[in-house]
């Protein structure tokens, strides 16, 4: 008599692993081949959830910061608006991005990652690490910091 197992079944795998949390993911990847695929979809999924959610906080972001601009004509408040609402939103971003840079994190590890990618989630890790947000120091680079 043949034994049923459902936890060998792609559908099954896949409605499980959406319920799981992230440590739980990164301890099953390795029960099987299907439950390793089925998972580096998910967290590929996750990411980008988290990357979207931070994308839209920095539009936001960037749009209450033209409307100060275009509401207060004097340039000392307006600068004091922009650094507020940078302040607002520099918290909302950090926790969006640590959660993005954890499943970076996970998937390097398993190796989920690609060579050439790497580098990159090892630089995201560092910098999450010394509460930097890594893809907005980019932004802030000086070209003539750059040139020198």
């Amino acid at each position: 008599m043949h034994t049923y197992n459902p936890l060998i079944i792609l559908d099954t795998i896949a409605e499980i692993v959406q319920k799981l949390s992230l440590e739980d993911l990164n301890k099953f990847c390795w029960i099987n081949r299907t439950w390793y695929k089925e998972i580096q979809h998910k967290l590929r999924k996750r990411w980008e959830i988290h990357m979207l959610k931070g994308y839209k906080l920095g539009l936001g972001r960037d749009k209450k910061m033209s409307e100060a601009q275009e509401k207060y004509l004097d340039e000392e408040l307006q600068e004091y608006m922009v650094w507020g609402l940078k302040l607002k939103y520099q918290e909302k971003l950090l926790e969006s991005a640590k959660k993005q840079v954890e499943i970076e994190k996970y998937m390097l590890v398993n190796g989920m990652i690609n060579k050439s990618k790497k580098e990159i989630v090892k630089y995201n890790i560092q910098q999450i690490a010394e509460e930097i947000i890594p893809w907005d120091t980019i932004e802030d680079w000086d070209l003539a910091e750059l040139e020198e």
